[in-house]
Order: C-alpha cells, then sequence, then structure tokens
C-alpha cells in the first residue's frame, strides 16, 4: 500500500477566498424579513490521487460567516466531499469510501435557497459516511462471484428548523451483499442471483429490517430484442407498518428494446409489495456528448435510506453532493414511487444539464399519500477564453401533502459571471432569486441575494 500511494500521481490545489453577501431576509423568515451584509472568509483544497492500486478524489471548503448587523448568526461553514478506493488484493478484494459532509436546507418540498449561510432559514449539517469493503472472484469465466458489507451513518448537527415537527433523525445501516452473474464466456444469456439484508436504526424514528432474493435473466431474440424475467422474495420487518402486506414473493417480466447503438429502452409489469409494479429504464445518446435518460421505479425505504444508497462520485467520475433532499425530507417507512427524467451534454462552449422528478410516497404507518414534483436545469456559456457566464434554477411543488395545509411550491433560480483575472485567480459576481409559498404561510420564505467574491489558487 506505502508503495502504491508514493507511486501515485497526486494534483493538489489549495486556494483562499473572500466573498460579499447581500440578503434581504438575513434570518431566513416568512414575515418581517431582515436584510444584511454577510463577509465569508473561506479557505480549502481539491485532490485527486490515482495510483496502480489507490485511487481517491476530495474537496474541502470551510467558510466563516461575520454578519454586519446580526453578530449572532455568524459561525462556520464546512462542506467535504471525498471517495477512495483501494485494491488491497489483486482482482480479489476491495475497499470503497465515501464522506460528504455539506450544509443542506431542508424544506419540506426539498428546495434549497441560495443564501445557507450558518444560522439562517431552516438549514442543517449533514455528514454522511459510507465505508464497503468486498470480495469477488471470477469462476474460469461463467460466474462471478461478489460479497460485499456496508457501513453508513448519517447524521445531523446545527439543526435550525422552522418546519415544526420535521426535525432530521440521524440513522445507521448495516448491509450485506451477495451475487453470482453471468460471465464473458454467456455471450447470449446474461443473469444475475442475488440476496441482501440490511437493518436501519434510526433515532426516534421507525426502524427497517428487510432481506431479498432476487433472480434476473435476459434472453436475447435477436440483435434489437430481448426478453427479460425476474422473481424472488421481499421479508420485511418494520416498525409501525403492516409487514405483511408488503413481504412475500415477486415476480415480472418485460422487454429489452435496442433498435439502435443510441438507444435502450427496458419495460417489466409485475406483482411487488403487495401490489402490481411497473419498472422501466430508458436511455437515449443524442450525440457523443449528450445523454437522455429517464426511469420509473417501485421501492420500500426508511428513513436515511436515500442518503445511504447515495454515491460521492458520478458516472462521469465527478463529485457530486448525495445529501441533496430531492423531493423533500421523509423521517418515515414509505413506498416510493419514482419518475425520474435527465438531460446533459456539451455543445462547444456550451455546457447544460437538466432533471425533473415526480415522487409518490405511501406513508406505510398512517396510510397518508405524498406527492412532489420537481425540476431543476443548469447552463454555462463561455463567452470568452477568461469569462464564463453561468444560469441555474427550478420549480418544486408538493401537490399533495402528508399533513393537510402543508403543500407548498418555490421557484428559484440564480445567474452570474466568472471572470479569470490570472489563471489562478478568479471574481464573481452573481445574483440569486428563492420564492417558497406555503400553504400553512409559516413556512413561506422570499429571498434575494447579490454576491461578489474572489479566489486565489495556488
Amino acid at each position: 500500500m506505502a508503495g502504491n500511494l508514493q507511486a501515485a500521481e497526486w494534483i493538489f490545489n489549495p486556494y483562499i477566498g473572500i466573498s460579499e453577501t447581500y440578503t434581504d431576509n438575513a434570518f431566513g423568515t416568512a414575515t418581517n424579513e431582515k436584510d444584511d451584509a454577510i463577509t465569508t472568509l473561506n479557505a480549502g483544497f481539491e485532490v485527486e490521487g490515482i495510483g496502480r492500486r489507490v485511487q481517491l478524489r476530495a474537496a474541502y471548503d470551510v467558510g466563516y460567516n461575520i454578519y454586519a448587523r446580526f453578530s449572532e448568526l455568524n459561525g462556520f461553514d464546512h462542506n467535504l466531499l471525498a471517495s477512495g478506493n483501494a485494491e488491497l488484493v489483486a482482482d480479489n478484494l476491495f475497499l470503497e469510501t465515501d464522506v460528504a459532509l455539506t450544509e443542506e436546507r431542508y424544506s419540506s418540498d426539498g428546495t434549497t435557497a441560495y443564501s445557507d449561510h450558518s444560522g439562517s432559514g431552516d438549514n442543517t449539517r449533514v455528514l454522511n459516511t459510507r465505508i464497503s469493503p468486498y470480495y469477488q472472484h471470477d469462476f474460469g469465466g461463467y460466474v462471478t462471484g461478489i460479497v460485499r458489507y456496508t457501513h453508513s451513518m448519517v447524521h445531523f448537527t446545527n439543526t435550525n428548523s422552522n418546519i415544526p415537527g420535521s426535525e432530521p433523525n440521524d440513522s445507521t445501516n448495516n448491509r450485506i451483499d451477495l451475487s453470482l452473474q453471468s460471465g464473458r464466456e454467456f455471450a447470449r444469456a446474461k443473469w444475475t442471483v442475488e440476496a441482501f439484508a440490511f437493518d436501519n436504526q434510526v433515532d426516534n424514528g421507525d426502524d427497517l429490517k428487510r432481506a431479498t432474493m432476487k433472480a434476473d435473466g435476459q434472453l436475447p431474440i435477436n440483435r434489437y430484442v430481448a426478453l427479460l424475467a425476474s422473481g424472488g422474495w421481499d421479508e420485511f420487518d418494520g416498525d409501525n407498518i403492516d409487514n405483511d402486506s408488503i413481504s412475500g414473493a415477486f415476480y415480472g417480466g418485460g422487454v429489452r428494446l435496442t433498435p439502435g447503438p443510441r438507444t435502450d429502452l427496458s419495460v417489466q409489469v409485475g406483482h411487488r409489495f403487495g401490489k402490481g409494479i411497473v419498472d422501466a429504464d430508458f436511455t437515449y445518446l443524442i450525440s457523443s456528448e449528450a445523454r437522455l435518460t429517464a426511469g420509473y421505479h417501485v421501492d420500500v425505504a426508511g428513513s436515511g435510506s436515500a442518503f445511504a444508497d447515495a454515491r460521492v462520485l458520478d458516472q462521469n467520475g465527478d463529485l457530486v453532493n448525495p445529501n441533496t433532499f430531492i423531493g423533500g425530507y421523509s423521517d418515515s417507512i414509505s413506498k416510493t414511487k419514482t419518475f425520474s427524467l435527465g438531460l446533459s451534454g456539451e455543445k462547444g462552449r456550451n455546457t447544460y444539464g437538466a432533471a425533473a422528478s415526480y415522487i409518490i410516497r405511501d406513508i406505510l404507518s398512517t396510510g397518508l399519500d405524498e406527492e412532489v414534483v420537481s425540476f431543476d436545469a443548469s447552463y454555462s456559456r463561455q463567452l470568452s477564453r477568461r469569462t464564463e457566464w453561468v444560469l441555474g434554477g427550478g420549480y418544486s411543488e408538493i401537490i399533495d401533502a402528508q399533513v393537510s395545509g402543508n403543500r407548498e411550491k418555490a421557484y428559484y433560480g440564480q445567474t452570474g459571471v466568472n471572470y479569470h483575472i490570472t489563471p489562478t485567480f478568479l471574481g464573481s459576481l452573481a445574483y440569486g432569486h428563492y420564492n417558497r409559498d406555503s400553504e400553512n404561510g409559516i413556512d413561506s420564505l422570499r429571498e434575494n441575494t447579490v454576491t461578489i467574491s474572489l479566489r486565489k489558487s495556488f
């Protein structure tokens, strides 16, 4: 290991910065808004190391916020994203780790304002950690076996809630996965047999234990069509829910269509969690630099499960925040139906992305439903060698709330310009707007911010 680390190629970029933000709602309140100017001093680094058996990517930023009028809001913000993996035994034993420490606003609709500074609004600090050793073995090219153990934890601190009764609960998750999947010798048919079990423990919440066994198969008919089949057994042991109604055998069948090298559509229909379900995935490569994806999935999860299953690295190997409250924060065991749509791409000087989701949660302990829809989009254009324009925004709405009177909708947007004074000295100017209208009036929030910042890299 030491030799591998010494042989790794390391990239280390430290920086310091200062920013000045004007906000017309420093406390993030629904009424009697108070404006203030916030000076933020920050420092951080980005690091990447790639060795023969070790890989690491991390970014850390710490900032101290100084309020001109309301010094009681002064405080630190910490943001850390890190992901590492190591090959402990060649081709067999591996270790993966993820750490995310971020400042989040956990409004009930999942939206985020653009001034998440210490002390303001319904914000919280989220620590999300995951460590996962696994062993894999290739049985002569016919079967690949994997045994994996995962320990994850979600911890909330410095919580400042404006939403009564919505304090987030810490959770710990232990999970074991066993799988056998077809190897390279299976030229046509593909199959997987897997089993997993987890124990999700929630502070002051509903604990959930689950065990699942599942088999999947794919049989090509021709180069364009393949038949899909799946079946297995779910066993649930959750607090304050009817476990028998969602436990038991499940099955499904469908088709996978690949009419061309750019298009991939899979659809299965079956019975699971006590009712009929549909499971679908769609991918379309618009070009070599643009991708459209969509999916519809149904699952049963408990508090903290969404964070525990998230990853710090995306499919392109870039660091991403796994602690976002997509579709709002839920602290209950629920059967969740999720439709998602995503678009990402680059063309010339332009980079763009968009994501939409429609989520229906059946709260199993109360029998109540919750529906949340959200949309986010971003766009950036390199105006010149030194200048970049960025634009982002979105919309989120609780269409049907668990509690009467808690429906709400939010609009938010931000635009700004980044200018490289020198290759290592960056200046930025940005404007942000956030507007959340709540049916109960208590959780409503409007805020405008203007920020100017400087950052020096070394």
